[in-house]
C-alpha cells in the first residue's frame, strides 16, 4: 500500500501508470493548497491518498484508518483509464467534515478483495 499526503512525496508514485500519477498529483496539490504543506496527515484536516496494491492492503487500511471497504460508501468514484488498457478507480471516502481518504486501486480490486 502506498500512502501519500503531500505533493513533495510524488516520487512514491513513479511506478504507477502516468494517468494515475496525474490524478494523484491533482489531489495532492489541492490538499497542500487548502490544508497546508506541513500538516500532520493523521492529526490535521485534509487527508491523504492510499494506493491499494494487493489484497492485504484492504485489511491494513481498515486497521489503520478504520475504513471497512465492505461497508464504506464513497462520496464519489472516478474511473481512470490508462493508455495501457488498465482501469483504476479514484474513490473519495469522507472520514469527517474536513478529513478525507482517497483510495486509488485497479478495477481488479473486486477480485483482489474477494
Amino acid at each position: 500500500m502506498i500512502e501519500i499526503a503531500y505533493f513533495k512525496e510524488e516520487k512514491l508514485i513513479q511506478k504507477l501508470p502516468l494517468e494515475v500519477q496525474v490524478s494523484i498529483r491533482k489531489i495532492l496539490k489541492i490538499l497542500d493548497d487548502e490544508y497546508g504543506k506541513d500538516r500532520d496527515k493523521y492529526e490535521d484536516d485534509g487527508g491523504y491518498v492510499v494506493v491499494i496494491e494487493k489484497k492485504e492492503d484492504f485489511k491494513e487500511l481498515e486497521d489503520k484508518a478504520y475504513i471497512d471497504c465492505n461497508k464504506v460508501i464513497a462520496e464519489y468514484v472516478d474511473k481512470i483509464v490508462c493508455s495501457s488498457g488498465e482501469v483504476y478507480t479514484n474513490s473519495l471516502i469522507i472520514c469527517n467534515n474536513a478529513y478525507n481518504c482517497i483510495r486509488i486501486n485497479t478495477t481488479e480490486f473486486k477480485r483482489l478483495y474477494d
